[in-house]
């Protein structure tokens, strides 16, 4: 009897091993997407976007009067194709080093406004392969800000073509006391 049961779990374990296999064909495509073309495609767009985001003249750190001040930027489309750049302002006060070597428990938030050379509001740039262009963000210091205080901005420009893709740079704006300065 036990032969017989072992031969029949065998004779089951052949038969579900065929039904298995027999859908190797479907199993060979999907292992081949899973494993060799995804990554291929990300790869691939991944490495299509690459931009280079700086403040011209390497001017990230600003002095301002309670009227604000402007940082020209410069954003570079590397790629070999055409791509869109979001424009995004994020505070990162808790996360920044003041260059003064001060505590950043006194800093403050300020507002960004992006404008291109005709000063006009954008919150976007299109560029070619290879283009640069340059744009201005705008600083204004709120009403009731206290002065002699440092705010530290990154400032993203995130690819549409690549949402995983960004380039960054820090903006670190002290504002002055007009009084002294």
């Amino acid at each position: 009897m036990r032969t017989k049961t072992t031969l029949e779990k065998a004779v089951k374990f052949v038969n579900n091993c065929k039904f298995i296999f027999s859908f190797r064909n479907i199993f060979k495509k999907n292992l081949f997407l899973l494993f060799f073309l995804i990554p291929i495609i990300s790869f691939a767009q991944s490495g299509s976007c690459n931009g280079i985001l700086i403040v011209e003249n390497n001017g990230n750190i600003r002095s301002t009067p309670l009227d604000g001040t402007y940082y020209s930027m410069v954003l570079t489309n590397n790629s070999s194709s055409t791509d869109t750049y979001v424009l995004s302002k994020k505070n990162i006060n808790v996360s920044c080093a003041n260059t003064d070597g001060s505590s950043t428990a006194g800093n403050i938030t300020i507002n960004a406004d992006f404008i291109d050379s005709e000063r006009n509001s954008i919150s976007e740039i299109t560029l070619n392969a290879g283009q640069s262009v340059n744009f201005y963000i705008h600083i204004t210091i709120p009403n009731g800000t206290s002065i002699q205080k440092w705010s530290c901005d990154e400032i993203t420009a995130t690819s549409k073509n690549c949402s995983n893709y960004a380039v960054t740079t820090v903006l670190h704006t002290y504002i002055i006391n007009p009084v002294n300065d």
